[in-house]
């Protein structure tokens, strides 16, 4: 009989002690403080994401733009190696290049300019 008392007892007061702990210390409901710091912190979130978005459209307007760069300077350095190598080897620089022939070209001469006389008519 001692031990179904002392059992019972041990299952009452753990039942107690679960029931002191989930009951105690927690409220359904949230603070007027809580609240405000709740909408503030959303608030500010906000602001961030907004902020990271117009930072990365920055962030691909300046990678677009050192790209395009980029391609210039390689074209430039394209055209400058280019003249370079036609100047080494300067009087032949275009040795397929055949100048224009002229037989069977007529050459115009310019008239003659006519002289006015001076006097009378």
């Amino acid at each position: 009989m001692r031990t179904s008392w002392n059992m019972t007892s041990l299952i009452l007061g753990i039942f107690v002690i679960a029931f002191a702990l989930t009951n105690t210390g927690c409220t359904p409901k949230i603070s007027d403080e809580q609240l405000l710091k709740l909408r503030e912190l959303k608030e500010q979130a906000a602001r961030l994401e907004s902020d990271i978005k117009k930072k990365e459209a920055e962030k691909s307007a300046l990678e677009k733009e050192v790209s395009a760069r980029q391609a210039e300077a390689k074209q430039s350095q394209q055209n400058k190696e280019f003249i370079q190598q036609k100047l080494q080897t300067w009087p032949n620089s275009w040795p397929d290049f055949v100048p224009p022939s002229t037989e069977g070209v007529i050459q115009m001469t310019p008239a003659p300019e006519v002289k006015k006389k001076k006097g009378k008519k």
